[in-house]
Order: structure tokens, then sequence, then C-alpha cells
């Protein structure tokens, strides 16, 4: 009965349930490939790729002609394992070809020709791309890899074969069914967003939820799929909301995120670690905190809850006491920078493990929420932003350590200027956020007085020392390591009298440390940072200036405006955060 409990629970969100009944069918060794390409998809949900795979394989080698559990698997390789996952969908796709009784399906042609496609193999995705056409005919996520095939071959506005290709997607509309129709409407949305036409993006969202939303069934499948859709559509819909500084709507439909697996991990990637349930613990909804105990839960990765994390001053000016759970990593940091709250008992922090082993039970506070989830309660105008900073504290020992070390090693410097290059996030996000080292390069030279230090995490060494042999007076320091000890890598941060970077956790340790700091911000920008070219300066972190790629011009605009800053000493920045009035609370 394991299987079938398991489906039940799956179906209906209790990931906890379904978890248990996959082990207990495992245990009975239940021999079906729904089993492994079920469990291994709730694995995946909960961030347990690894997990995940050892149930793929195991069921691949009971079931090696099994469609779904090879696409599957092709998936949850697809960024880490690139020609691995590609040989499991080119697998799925000879068996669909192997077989002629029915008419293949469009999610492996699909998933294929997206995976080539962000590989940057264009010929060989449109190559199936054509194929699966004619197998499938014109199913709307086909003809939307298509276009974003088309788009990846242009600049700028639509070329005639985008607009064509557009216009065969819309048509599609006239003969989808309610449900179809939304993944189109979502799918036409996406496209325009990639064009920066944010306005047509808006009003098929909003067509979008329109048709979920009025949808007329009571079939259960339909109504599990329709919800999967209204979360995936309301997430992504937060996502242009917040870009576009509408906080209100947007924080409101951002709590889409917290769903999965429906729409995936997206926000609370360690929802699954939560410590207590919704019955032993309620969650917050926005009522008054005054005499009550609120436990906060860190959410998504390491920068956004450094960034969540800024809100937190005026929810004690609120709450009788407030606990915050946060990664090991971030435990010492946090611990310090709370530590004459946690002295007067009305702040505790901990970690997850310490957590796990008892240091919090339910009964010692009142209500529990996801960090991130308080904006909508909380800080739906931007004026609540950024009022309580600095926030974060160093060790200052070691500040003035590296302080010295740095200014003093080798030919006196006058100034440290912070320097990290590379994009977090996996895939093409990372290549996205990131700028080529050797621009950085061509930026840092002749700058008399001036000594930079790497605060790049990962394999930093090869960049810095290809800077030293062009002559530029820049720092790598073995010790450092923001992976292993973020504490000491944030006394690093603290010694440097600036930092410039692309969008990474650098941006987070300096703006919440105050540093003046310049953020290097890709076209490809997520939702913390508004679309308005007009807006230079981060509501977040008032430290935070923000110079930006442009879609015409390229990196050039924004590197003039970084070598500027850097003449003139690193100033703090004085540009607009935001563009759209609001009526502070």
């Amino acid at each position: 009965m394991g299987l079938p409990r398991a489906l039940k629970a799956h179906g209906q969100g209790d990931l906890d349930q379904a978890e248990h009944h996959y082990k207990r069918a495992l245990e009975q060794n239940v021999r079906d490939p729904i089993l492994f390409q079920n469990y291994g998809a709730l694995l995946r949900s909960q961030g347990k790729e690894a997990e995940a795979d050892v149930i793929y394989k195991q069921g691949l080698s009971l079931f090696p002609d099994h469609i779904g559990l090879l696409t599957n698997r092709a998936n949850l390789l697809r960024e880490e394992a690139p020609a691995s996952s590609l040989a499991c969908h080119f697998s799925a796709l000879r068996l669909l070809r192997r077989d002629s009784s029915k008419p293949p399906a469009a999610a492996p042609f699909i998933n294929t020709v997206a995976h080539l496609r962000e590989l940057g193999l264009h010929q060989w995705a449109w190559a199936l791309a054509r194929e699966a056409l004619s197998l499938v005919g014109p199913h709307a996520e086909l003809l939307l890899q298509c276009l974003l095939l088309q788009d990846g071959a242009s600049t700028g506005a639509e070329t005639e074969a985008t607009t064509r290709l557009r216009q065969r997607l819309e048509r599609q509309l006239d003969d989808c069914a309610p449900l179809e129709r939304s993944e189109v409407l979502m799918a036409l949305a996406s496209h325009h967003l990639g064009q920066s036409e944010v306005g047509r993006a808006e009003a098929l969202f909003e067509q979008a939820m329109g048709t979920l939303t009025s949808l007329s069934t009571t079939e259960v499948d339909d109504l599990r799929k329709a919800q999967q859709l209204v979360d995936v559509n309301s997430w992504n819909y937060s996502i242009t909301l917040l870009q576009q500084q509408q906080l209100e709507r947007g924080w409101q439909m951002f709590e889409h995120g917290l769903r999965t697996p429906a729409a995936g991990p997206q926000r609370w990637q360690r929802a699954m670690k939560k410590p207590f349930s919704a019955e032993q613990l309620p969650l917050w909804r926005g009522e008054s905190l005054e005499g009550r105990r609120l436990l906060l839960l860190e959410e998504q990765a390491i920068g956004d809850a450094m960034m969540f994390c800024t809100l937190i001053p005026t929810l004690l000016e609120e709450a009788a006491q407030l606990g915050l759970v946060v990664s090991d990593r971030l435990l010492p940091i946090y611990r310090r920078s709370f530590a004459i709250q946690i002295e007067a008992g009305t702040m505790q922090v901990c970690s997850h493990q310490q957590l796990k082993e008892g240091a919090v039970s339910p009964g010692a506070y009142d209500v529990q929420t996801p960090l991130g989830s308080i904006c909508q309660y909380r800080f739906q105008q931007i004026e609540r932003y950024g009022n309580h900073l600095p926030l974060l504290k160093a060790q200052p020992d070691q500040v003035e350590q590296f302080r010295g070390q740095y200014l003093n090693d080798g030919s006196p410097a006058e100034r440290l200027v912070g320097l990290s290059w590379n994009g977090g996030g996996k895939g093409k996000r990372i290549k996205q956020k990131s700028l080529d080292p050797t621009v950085f390069g061509e930026l840092l030279g002749g700058l008399p007085g001036v000594r930079f230090v790497s605060l790049q995490y990962g394999k930093a060494e090869p960049v810095v020392e290809a800077w030293r042999q062009q002559g530029l007076d820049v720092i790598h320091d073995p010790r450092v390591n923001p992976l292993k000890d973020m504490d000491l890598w944030l006394a690093q941060v603290a010694a440097c009298d600036g930092v410039l970077s692309v969008a990474n956790t650098t941006i987070h340790g300096a703006g919440g440390l105050n540093v003046p700091t310049l953020c290097l911000l890709s076209r490809f920008l997520d939702w913390r940072w508004f679309a308005d070219a007009s807006v230079s300066r981060s509501y977040w972190y008032p430290s935070v200036g923000m110079a930006r790629e442009s879609l015409q011009e390229g990196w050039q605009p924004a590197l003039t405006e970084a070598r500027q800053w850097l003449e003139q000493g690193c100033p703090m920045p004085n540009g607009p955060v935001h563009t759209h009035e609001s009526v502070a609370v």
C-alpha cells in the first residue's frame, strides 16, 4: 500500500507523508517505475539532488527504457553534468521515435531543445525543434523554445522571423483549452519579458491569472493543475511587479513561491527543514506582535537571507522576542550583530542543526514565518527599507589586522577596494550575472594609491595572478574562504574603503556593513533590483549604488561609471532609490 498512499499524499502536497510512504514502498520492494520517477522528483523539489539521482539510477537499472525516468534524470543533471543530461535526453528521444503506435509526447523534445539552446548548440536545437514540430505539431512550449532560439540570434527589437513565430504562438490561443491557454499566455509573457516589454508581459500575466481563476471544472487533476499554474504564474508575476516598484501586490504574489513542489524551490529552499508544523507553531499572518514571540526562518540562498535580515530591527521594535534560524556560516555573524539584543533576552540566534538538536521548542514562540514573508505585512512601502543600517558587525580585531596588513603589503597604499566579478546561482545565471575578469583588469589600471582586494568566492587566484602580470596591485588572501568561514570574509569586506562587485553575496555583505559599494548590475537582473534605469541606489542598502548594463550599449556605460567612481574615491551613492512615491506608515 506504500505507493498508492505516497502518490495520494504527494498529489495533496503533504510531502513529509509522501516521502514516508515512498520509503515504505522501496522497503516493500515495489517494482514500479512511477515509484522511482515520483520519489526522485520529490527529493529534487527538496533540494536533495544527490539523493534524487540515486533513486533515478536505481529505477533506470530496473527500467532502462522508461522515458519518464530518463527525462527526469536528464533535467536533474542539466546544470551539473550537461553531457550526461543530454545522453539521457537522447535516450528518451530514441525510445519515442521507436514507438510508432502512438503520437510522441512533446515534453522530451521540448526539454532537449531547451537544453541544447542553453548550451549554445543552436543549429542542433533548431534541427530537433523542426523535427518535433513535424511530429507533435505546433505545441505552445515548443513554439516558445523556437522563439527563444530566434531571440538568441537577434538583438534589440523583434525580427520579422521572431514576429512570425510569436504570431503563430498567439494563434494557438483560439484552439486551447483553458489550462493550455494559460500556459501559452505565460509563455508569451516570458518572451516579452526577455524583450524588455514589461507592459505587454504584465498584461499577459493578468490574462493567464484570469483564465485560471475563472476555471469551471470538478476534475481533481484539472483543479490540481490549475493550482500549480496559479502558483507558478503568481510567482513569475510577483517578480515583474517587484521589479516595477509595485511592492504591495508584488509581495502578496511573492507568497506563492512558498508552494512546493508546484512552483518549485524558488523561494523557501529550506522549507523542508522547517522544524515545526503549522499545528505545532502557527504561521504568522501579519497580526500585531506586541507581547508576542516570533520565530524567523532563513530562506533561499545566503545572500537572500542576509538581505531579509536587514528588516529584523523593525520587528524588534514591535515583538517581545524574536528567534532567528540561520545557516552555520551566518551564525557567528548574526550572534555578534545582535549581541546587545541577545544579552537583553529579546533575541535568539541559532543554526538549523542546533534547532534540530533541541535548542528551540515550539512552546518558546507564539508564531513562525519565513523571513521573506514579513514583507507583505510590514514592508509594502519603499520608505520603510534601509532605516536601521548598518546592521552587520565584523570582528573588529580581524578588521584592523587585515587593514594594517593590506595597506602596507608592498608599496604603501592609501585605499583598499574590494573586488568580486562572478555571480552566484547555477547554470546560465552565473554567466548572466558575471563580468569577464579581463574587462575588470582594463578598468582598474592607473589608479595611484589604490590596492585591490579579491573578495571573490571560488577559484579566484588564477584571475588575480593574471591581473598581477598586467601590473595591477591586487591581493588574494588564501586564508579567506567565504564558502568555509564567512565571518572571516566579512572582516575582509569591512577592511575595504569601497567595494566594486557584480550582484552576488558580496553586495549583501558590503551593504549590510554600510561600506560604499558600486554594484555592476547585469541586464538579467533579478527581483531585488528595480528595472527602472533611473534608479541608481539600492532600497535595501543605502550604501550600494548601481551601474547598469545597457541593452543597447552593453557594459560600457556601467564601466565608465565605475571608473569615475573609483577615481572619485568610492563615495557613498546619492541617487534615487525609487521613482514611484508611496505613503510611509
